[in-house]
């Protein structure tokens, strides 16, 4: 490639790179706008299967828009020696050992929500409140459909 080719390539590649960045902003505004919009919309959020809720809306061309607001998600791993574990050990009570692996850090066991619901009331585990301890917060997500040949 010539020297002046390749000073055009590099001047191309850096209004790309600048245009992309400008495009990626702007879409990242737009879908917190779209969440923004979607949190007024309530009435009209169907629940998902993960415990969450999502909105649906139409574009102009046949596409849509869907946002979803995540049910809570379990968490990874938890430290042994946190405050919060301490208060997960009081409300597992005799179930600990069946609901938690040590690898070195407490993991939950794969089903914990299914083993809580089986969980003997008599070993002392606090089902509701051991939930809400090991949940933590999902972002809002968005997706969109597009139609093969979108109408332009």
């Amino acid at each position: 490639m010539k020297t002046e080719q390749l000073k055009t390539l590099v001047d191309l590649a850096i209004a790309l790179d600048r245009e992309i960045a400008d495009r990626k902003e702007r879409l990242k505004t737009t879908k917190k706008t779209l969440i923004a919009e979607a949190k007024k919309h309530k009435t009209k959020h169907v629940k998902t299967d993960g415990g969450g809720t999502s909105w649906t809306h139409d574009g102009n061309n046949g596409n849509i828009v869907r946002v979803t607001f995540p049910g809570k998600t379990l968490k990874d791993s938890l430290d042994g020696k946190s405050k919060t574990f301490a208060a997960i050990r009081k409300a597992a009570g005799n179930a600990l050992a069946t609901l938690f692996k040590y690898e070195p850090k407490y993991k939950l066991a794969p089903d914990f929500r299914t083993l809580l619901k089986n969980i003997n009331p008599t070993l002392g585990c606090d089902a509701s409140k051991l939930i809400k301890l090991c949940e933590s917060k999902a972002n809002p997500r968005v997706a969109f459909e597009t139609k093969d040949n979108p109408e332009v």
